[in-house]
């Protein structure tokens, strides 16, 4: 995709028919498809309906008023002033996870942070500690998710095996809302069972995965004398967890003087807008000293941006620089890979994680 904007400019349309796509790579796109003009490009989409088959209707797949009602219900509850919670549980489940690491010695960082942040997302948001089925039951999910989001062609019937995983993770979200109590469960316990299984189960996909990814490319390029809140917001700028966002035109349009068809896919990529030369110098290089200013930077969309910007935000930034900071405190980290090849995945995950040697600060 930054090969094609790079020669074609900032508007790339690939095939004809029921089949268009348009990748836009100017931040003016993406304020146009997800803000200003949100209401005209749906989730009507082959990654929607992917996440669809596992979540049902969540607030990672909804448009319209359930999605509506839902965002305002929960909302209120990942405020950073609503978070106060937030900062002990990190603190707890790090250290417990260094301690392990210590008796240890190699860890791989990417496998480790998706236990971390699993751990402190199902205290966090149920009260409770996660079920050890979701780790072994998620990767096989994934798997055929992302093949289906990205399938030209359609899979049909979902696998078998994808069946009875989604199956098993339904019944492991409702024991987890049935023992768990938390103020985001209260509210959450005005919806519908069905509708409270699907907020659930959204809640614990997109705070473990995009958080535990973030981390992981932290780790794997943070030196010695960066800033840690800094370094998480330029690894998530190099590498975003959501690394492109797909959406649907409702009705013809245009922007920047392209026809967009009605029914055509447009695709909005963070990981293209933050390499775009007018807004980065130097983009391929890691530099925390870009922030916290560039943090205002109309190319930096790690979260998303408009109505359907990532609830998790604000939890994200207390969690992932306290994460960082607590190691730093305790442990030197020593990556086995001086590069760490990016896999881009139902998120943008390192491909074959980071190993890595941990050793006790004296």
């Amino acid at each position: 995709m930054l090969a094609w904007h790079r020669e074609y400019g900032d508007v790339v349309r690939l095939g004809d028919g029921p089949l268009t796509a348009h990748l836009l790579g100017h931040p003016r796109h993406a304020e146009h498809v997800l803000r200003r003009r949100h209401m005209d490009y749906d989730r009507q989409t082959r990654s929607a309906g992917a996440v669809r088959i596992v979540t049902g209707e969540s607030l990672l797949t909804n448009d319209g008023e359930q999605w509506k009602r839902h965002r305002l219900l929960m909302q209120p509850l990942f405020n950073k002033d609503a978070l106060g919670s937030l900062e002990a549980i990190v603190r707890e489940a790090t250290h417990a996870m260094i301690d392990d690491w210590l008796a240890r010695g190699d860890v791989d960082i990417a496998a480790e942070m998706t236990r971390l942040t699993s751990t402190i997302a199902s205290r966090a948001f149920f009260g409770i500690d996660v079920d050890e089925d979701l780790a072994r039951l998620m990767p096989a999910i994934l798997e055929e998710t992302y093949a289906r989001a990205t399938s030209v062609f359609g899979w049909g019937r979902p696998s078998r095996t994808f069946e009875e995983a989604c199956t098993e993770v339904r019944a492991v979200v409702e024991r987890i809302v049935a023992r768990g109590d938390s103020p985001l469960l209260e509210h959450l316990r005005e919806l519908p069972a069905d509708e409270l299984r699907n907020e659930a189960l959204a809640l614990l996909l997109a705070g473990q995965d995009t958080t535990a990814n973030a981390l992981a490319w932290t780790f794997a390029l943070i030196r010695d004398d960066d800033e840690p809140a800094a370094a998480v917001q330029e690894a998530m700028r190099l590498y975003p967890p959501v690394w492109i966002v797909e959406r649907r035109a409702v009705e013809d349009d245009e922007i920047d003087g392209y026809e967009i068809p009605a029914d055509s896919y447009v695709y909005v990529s963070p990981y293209v807008l933050h390499r775009h030369l007018e807004f980065w110098s130097d983009p391929e290089r890691f530099d925390p000293r870009r922030f916290p200013n560039s943090g205002r930077n109309l190319a930096y969309l790690p979260f998303g941006c408009g109505p359907h910007a990532c609830l998790g935000a604000a939890f994200a930034m207390i969690e992932a620089p306290l994460v960082v900071t607590i190691v730093r405190e305790r442990c030197t980290i020593s990556v086995k890979k001086e590069r760490i090849e990016p896999k881009a995945w139902v998120t943008l995950r390192p491909r074959d994680g980071v190993s890595a040697r941990i050793v006790a600060k004296r």
